[in-house]
């Protein structure tokens, strides 16, 4: 390559690569149906947590993914292959009702399960 292409073709490059954005920071919802609702209801909805972790304040982290057992998916008519997943943090206090969600990984999906 001649070093007049590649001094055209290096700082395109870099500009590029520059604004790509990168990962986004987590995101807490300020208005969803499953707000101060039973974390049951989000479950029937949606379809279990992959992990719940108790805290020390009686209140539990449950964290949830569009893709774990694909019923999303399947719900939503795409196939195993569809790379795009929504990951959410859901705190809900001793009582089981949703307090607080967090985005952890945002999607279009997010927005569907979210409403």
């Amino acid at each position: 390559m001649s070093k007049k292409v590649l001094g055209c073709v290096l700082p395109l490059v870099l500009l590029l690569t520059a604004c790509t954005p990168g990962p986004a920071a987590p995101r807490r919802v300020g208005k969803s149906l499953y707000l101060n609702k039973r974390y049951m209801k989000f479950e029937v909805d949606n379809g279990p947590s992959y992990r719940d972790v108790r805290l020390s304040d009686g209140s539990v982290m449950h964290y949830w993914r569009s893709d774990y057992g694909n019923l999303i998916a399947a719900a939503l008519g795409r196939d195993d292959s569809y790379p795009d997943y929504c990951e959410l943090a859901l705190r809900t206090d001793k009582n089981g009702i949703v307090r607080e969600i967090t985005v952890l990984e945002e999607s279009i999906i997010c927005g569907e399960v979210l409403k």
